[in-house]
């Protein structure tokens, strides 16, 4: 599949929680600078072009607390085991833990040896 984005989205398994969902945690699949997809193991009925509130609890090996980021919902797709959620990020207003973990998937993401990565 062509990637046309922008800005890269980094894959992550982070934990996602809906401000308006109490009955289910999902996973944040991938992340970006503009857009999230999150998966939930339930079906959820989501307003498409309506802000949501997202709180990201980001993996433990990153040492990032948690964070808040508003999104709107633009789409949503229900799979065999899995329902997930796109997501087009409109702020966060902890703006700088959101930065640091995705400069952390980044940082993971990047595939040279460590000894350049830190070298630059």
């Amino acid at each position: 599949m062509f990637n046309k984005r922008a800005h890269p989205r980094y894959a992550s398994l982070a934990q996602a929680h809906l401000e308006s969902v109490e009955y289910a945690t999902g996973l944040l699949r991938d992340l970006s600078i503009t857009g999230c997809r999150l998966e939930f193991s339930v079906a959820l009925a989501l307003e498409t072009g309506k802000e949501y509130r997202i709180l990201i609890y980001p993996e433990t090996n990153s040492r990032i607390d948690p964070f808040e980021i508003v999104a709107e919902s633009r789409w949503n797709r229900a799979g065999y085991d899995a329902f997930e959620i796109g997501f087009f990020i409109r702020t966060s207003p902890s703006g700088k833990a959101f930065e640091r973990y995705l400069d952390y998937l980044a940082w993971r993401t990047d595939t040279r040896p460590q000894e350049q990565r830190i070298n630059g």
